[in-house]
Protein backbone atom coordinates (compact mmCIF):
# COMPACT_ATOMS: atom_id res chain seq x y z
CA UNK A 1 0.00 0.00 0.00
CA UNK A 2 2.71 2.75 0.79
CA UNK A 3 4.76 1.58 -2.33
CA UNK A 4 1.10 2.47 -4.27
CA UNK A 5 0.81 5.72 -2.60
CA UNK A 6 4.37 6.67 -3.16
CA UNK A 7 4.34 6.07 -6.91
CA UNK A 8 1.19 8.15 -7.28
CA UNK A 9 2.49 11.27 -5.04
CA UNK A 10 5.48 11.37 -7.46
CA UNK A 11 3.61 10.97 -10.68
CA UNK A 12 1.37 13.45 -9.72
CA UNK A 13 3.93 15.97 -8.67
CA UNK A 14 6.25 15.45 -11.82
CA UNK A 15 2.90 15.87 -14.44
CA UNK A 16 1.10 18.60 -12.28
CA UNK A 17 3.45 21.50 -11.70
CA UNK A 18 3.89 24.05 -14.32
CA UNK A 19 7.45 23.65 -15.42
CA UNK A 20 9.87 26.50 -16.50
CA UNK A 21 9.50 26.01 -20.24
CA UNK A 22 5.72 26.37 -20.30
CA UNK A 23 6.26 29.66 -18.32
CA UNK A 24 9.22 31.66 -20.90
CA UNK A 25 7.98 33.72 -24.03
CA UNK A 26 9.32 33.41 -27.57
CA UNK A 27 11.97 30.14 -27.36
CA UNK A 28 14.73 30.94 -29.80
CA UNK A 29 16.16 27.78 -30.69
CA UNK A 30 19.43 29.77 -32.50
CA UNK A 31 22.88 30.02 -30.92
CA UNK A 32 23.50 33.31 -32.62
CA UNK A 33 23.48 36.53 -29.86
CA UNK A 34 20.78 38.09 -32.23
CA UNK A 35 18.16 37.32 -34.81
CA UNK A 36 16.16 39.56 -37.20
CA UNK A 37 12.17 38.49 -38.09
CA UNK A 38 10.53 39.80 -40.89
CA UNK A 39 6.60 41.25 -39.61
CA UNK A 40 3.85 40.68 -41.43
CA UNK A 41 1.73 44.16 -40.81
CA UNK A 42 -1.44 43.43 -42.07
CA UNK A 43 -3.36 46.74 -42.63
CA UNK A 44 -7.07 47.04 -41.31
CA UNK A 45 -10.09 46.92 -43.17
CA UNK A 46 -13.47 48.35 -41.98
CA UNK A 47 -16.09 46.53 -40.85
CA UNK A 48 -19.34 47.41 -39.14
CA UNK A 49 -18.56 47.81 -36.11
CA UNK A 50 -16.46 51.07 -36.44
CA UNK A 51 -16.61 54.51 -35.94
CA UNK A 52 -15.15 56.58 -38.38
CA UNK A 53 -13.81 60.34 -37.21
CA UNK A 54 -13.30 62.38 -40.30
CA UNK A 55 -11.98 65.69 -40.45
CA UNK A 56 -11.21 67.73 -44.17
CA UNK A 57 -8.60 70.69 -43.39
CA UNK A 58 -8.57 73.92 -45.70
CA UNK A 59 -7.60 76.98 -45.98
CA UNK A 60 -11.10 78.35 -46.34
CA UNK A 61 -13.80 79.30 -42.88
CA UNK A 62 -15.79 76.16 -43.22
CA UNK A 63 -15.24 72.68 -44.01
CA UNK A 64 -17.74 69.74 -45.02
CA UNK A 65 -18.21 67.54 -41.94
CA UNK A 66 -17.48 70.57 -39.45
CA UNK A 67 -15.13 71.74 -37.00
CA UNK A 68 -12.32 69.47 -35.65
CA UNK A 69 -12.19 69.65 -32.34
CA UNK A 70 -9.64 68.60 -29.83
CA UNK A 71 -9.04 64.86 -28.51
CA UNK A 72 -7.69 65.33 -24.84
CA UNK A 73 -9.95 64.45 -22.37
CA UNK A 74 -12.95 62.86 -24.82
CA UNK A 75 -11.29 59.81 -25.60
CA UNK A 76 -13.91 57.52 -26.84
CA UNK A 77 -17.21 59.18 -26.15
CA UNK A 78 -15.89 62.53 -28.23
CA UNK A 79 -15.50 59.50 -31.40
CA UNK A 80 -18.84 58.10 -30.41
CA UNK A 81 -20.71 61.27 -30.24
CA UNK A 82 -18.99 62.84 -33.35
CA UNK A 83 -17.73 59.89 -35.66
CA UNK A 84 -19.54 58.21 -38.46
CA UNK A 85 -20.87 54.85 -37.66
CA UNK A 86 -20.53 52.16 -40.34
CA UNK A 87 -24.33 51.34 -41.17
CA UNK A 88 -25.33 47.50 -42.20
CA UNK A 89 -25.00 48.73 -45.97
CA UNK A 90 -21.39 49.10 -45.47
CA UNK A 91 -21.69 52.71 -45.79
CA UNK A 92 -21.21 56.10 -44.01
CA UNK A 93 -23.02 59.61 -44.12
CA UNK A 94 -21.32 62.39 -44.85
CA UNK A 95 -22.97 65.91 -44.32
CA UNK A 96 -22.44 66.94 -48.72
CA UNK A 97 -20.78 64.50 -49.98
CA UNK A 98 -23.74 61.98 -48.60
CA UNK A 99 -23.00 57.96 -48.68
CA UNK A 100 -19.67 56.77 -48.31
CA UNK A 101 -18.96 52.93 -49.13
CA UNK A 102 -16.54 52.12 -46.51
CA UNK A 103 -16.83 48.44 -45.67
CA UNK A 104 -13.85 46.11 -46.10
CA UNK A 105 -11.73 49.54 -46.91
CA UNK A 106 -8.74 50.36 -45.42
CA UNK A 107 -8.29 53.71 -44.18
CA UNK A 108 -5.90 55.37 -47.00
CA UNK A 109 -8.27 53.86 -49.62
CA UNK A 110 -11.52 55.86 -47.69
CA UNK A 111 -9.08 59.31 -47.75
CA UNK A 112 -8.47 58.88 -51.31
CA UNK A 113 -11.94 58.39 -51.99
CA UNK A 114 -13.21 61.17 -49.54
CA UNK A 115 -10.45 63.13 -51.37
CA UNK A 116 -11.72 62.78 -55.01
CA UNK A 117 -15.24 64.03 -53.05
CA UNK A 118 -13.64 67.21 -51.35
CA UNK A 119 -11.85 68.38 -54.17
CA UNK A 120 -14.80 68.98 -56.08
CA UNK A 121 -15.65 71.69 -53.01
CA UNK A 122 -12.89 72.68 -51.93
CA UNK A 123 -8.99 73.44 -53.07
CA UNK A 124 -6.03 71.90 -51.44
CA UNK A 125 -8.06 70.21 -48.61
CA UNK A 126 -6.62 67.69 -46.47
CA UNK A 127 -8.40 64.69 -45.59
CA UNK A 128 -7.78 63.11 -42.00
CA UNK A 129 -9.67 59.54 -41.31
CA UNK A 130 -9.28 57.78 -38.22
CA UNK A 131 -10.71 54.94 -36.00
CA UNK A 132 -12.08 55.31 -32.79
CA UNK A 133 -8.85 54.11 -31.11
CA UNK A 134 -7.71 50.29 -31.21
CA UNK A 135 -9.96 48.72 -28.81
CA UNK A 136 -8.73 44.95 -27.35
CA UNK A 137 -10.94 42.65 -25.15
CA UNK A 138 -8.64 40.23 -23.24
CA UNK A 139 -10.22 37.20 -21.41
CA UNK A 140 -9.31 34.14 -19.29
CA UNK A 141 -5.56 33.88 -17.63
CA UNK A 142 -4.27 37.27 -17.50
CA UNK A 143 -3.89 39.22 -14.13
CA UNK A 144 -5.92 42.18 -15.26
CA UNK A 145 -8.53 41.05 -18.18
CA UNK A 146 -10.96 43.11 -19.63
CA UNK A 147 -11.31 45.88 -22.35
CA UNK A 148 -8.43 48.29 -23.69
CA UNK A 149 -8.19 50.81 -26.20
CA UNK A 150 -4.65 52.52 -27.72
CA UNK A 151 -4.66 55.03 -29.37
CA UNK A 152 -1.61 54.39 -31.18
CA UNK A 153 -1.09 53.25 -35.18
CA UNK A 154 0.07 49.73 -34.47
CA UNK A 155 -0.92 47.46 -31.43
CA UNK A 156 1.38 44.23 -30.91
CA UNK A 157 -0.35 40.99 -28.66
CA UNK A 158 2.74 41.81 -25.96
CA UNK A 159 1.54 45.77 -25.68
CA UNK A 160 -1.77 44.03 -24.78
CA UNK A 161 -0.44 41.73 -22.61
CA UNK A 162 1.95 44.15 -20.83
CA UNK A 163 -1.30 46.23 -20.37
CA UNK A 164 -3.29 43.77 -19.18
CA UNK A 165 -0.81 42.72 -16.48
CA UNK A 166 0.96 39.80 -17.87
CA UNK A 167 -0.34 36.44 -18.02
CA UNK A 168 -0.79 34.32 -15.32
CA UNK A 169 1.45 31.40 -13.84
CA UNK A 170 -1.37 28.96 -15.01
CA UNK A 171 -1.84 30.62 -18.90
CA UNK A 172 -1.27 27.89 -21.52
CA UNK A 173 1.10 30.19 -23.95
CA UNK A 174 1.19 27.66 -26.25
CA UNK A 175 -2.60 27.85 -27.16
CA UNK A 176 -3.71 31.99 -26.89
CA UNK A 177 -6.78 32.14 -29.00
CA UNK A 178 -7.34 35.69 -31.28
CA UNK A 179 -10.61 36.00 -32.51
CA UNK A 180 -11.00 38.59 -35.69
CA UNK A 181 -14.43 39.96 -36.81
CA UNK A 182 -14.29 41.15 -40.47
CA UNK A 183 -17.17 41.16 -43.06
CA UNK A 184 -19.19 39.11 -40.67
CA UNK A 185 -17.37 36.73 -39.82
CA UNK A 186 -15.38 35.68 -37.13
CA UNK A 187 -11.76 34.11 -37.83
CA UNK A 188 -10.38 31.79 -34.87
CA UNK A 189 -6.28 32.17 -34.48
CA UNK A 190 -4.24 29.83 -32.19
CA UNK A 191 -1.15 31.63 -30.98
CA UNK A 192 1.90 29.90 -29.77
CA UNK A 193 3.36 32.21 -27.49
CA UNK A 194 6.69 30.53 -26.89
CA UNK A 195 6.92 29.77 -30.36
CA UNK A 196 9.61 32.42 -32.19
CA UNK A 197 7.80 32.28 -35.37
CA UNK A 198 5.24 34.35 -33.56
CA UNK A 199 6.75 37.33 -34.46
CA UNK A 200 6.34 36.64 -38.20
CA UNK A 201 2.78 35.92 -37.73
CA UNK A 202 0.10 37.57 -39.43
CA UNK A 203 -1.60 38.09 -35.83
CA UNK A 204 1.46 39.59 -33.96
CA UNK A 205 -0.15 42.95 -34.76
CA UNK A 206 -3.68 42.96 -33.55
CA UNK A 207 -6.24 44.94 -35.26
CA UNK A 208 -9.42 47.05 -33.69
CA UNK A 209 -12.35 44.69 -32.06
CA UNK A 210 -9.96 41.58 -31.62
CA UNK A 211 -10.72 39.47 -28.63
CA UNK A 212 -7.96 37.38 -26.52
CA UNK A 213 -8.82 34.51 -25.13
CA UNK A 214 -5.70 32.55 -22.88
CA UNK A 215 -6.70 29.10 -21.52
CA UNK A 216 -5.54 27.45 -18.22
CA UNK A 217 -3.15 24.86 -18.08
CA UNK A 218 -4.60 21.60 -17.21
CA UNK A 219 -3.23 21.56 -13.86
CA UNK A 220 -5.38 24.48 -12.90
CA UNK A 221 -8.78 22.32 -13.56
CA UNK A 222 -6.37 20.17 -11.16
CA UNK A 223 -6.12 22.81 -8.34
CA UNK A 224 -2.75 20.99 -7.54
CA UNK A 225 -0.35 23.91 -7.46
CA UNK A 226 1.93 26.04 -9.82
CA UNK A 227 5.27 24.34 -9.01
CA UNK A 228 5.91 20.74 -7.26
CA UNK A 229 6.64 22.36 -3.98
CA UNK A 230 2.78 23.44 -3.58
CA UNK A 231 2.30 20.30 -5.55
CA UNK A 232 4.00 18.21 -3.07
CA UNK A 233 2.04 20.16 -0.42
CA UNK A 234 -1.02 19.67 -1.84
CA UNK A 235 -0.60 16.16 -2.01
CA UNK A 236 0.75 15.58 1.07
CA UNK A 237 -2.32 17.18 3.27
CA UNK A 238 -4.45 14.82 0.80
CA UNK A 239 -2.95 11.49 1.67
CA UNK A 240 -2.90 12.80 5.49
CA UNK A 241 -6.17 13.02 5.69
CA UNK A 242 -6.73 9.57 3.57
CA UNK A 243 -4.74 7.97 6.21
CA UNK A 244 -6.47 9.81 9.05
CA UNK A 245 -10.21 8.50 7.93
CA UNK A 246 -8.66 4.77 7.22
CA UNK A 247 -7.26 4.58 10.87
CA UNK A 248 -10.58 6.20 12.27
CA UNK A 249 -12.49 3.41 10.34
CA UNK A 250 -10.24 1.28 11.68
CA UNK A 251 -10.32 1.71 14.82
Amino acid sequence: MRKVFQFVLITLALSSCVSMKKRIYIQDNNASVSTVYPIQNVEYKISQQDILYVTVNSLEESTLVGESRPLTGFGELLFYLNGYSVNTQGEIILPVIGTVYVLGKTLNEIEKDLQKEVDVFYKDAIIDVKTAGININVLGEVNSPGSYTFYQNEVSIFDVLATSGDLTALANKEEVKILRHSNNTVTVHILDLTNENLLSSDFYFLQPNDVIYIEPLTVKSWGLGETGWQTFQTLLTTLSSTFLIINYFKN
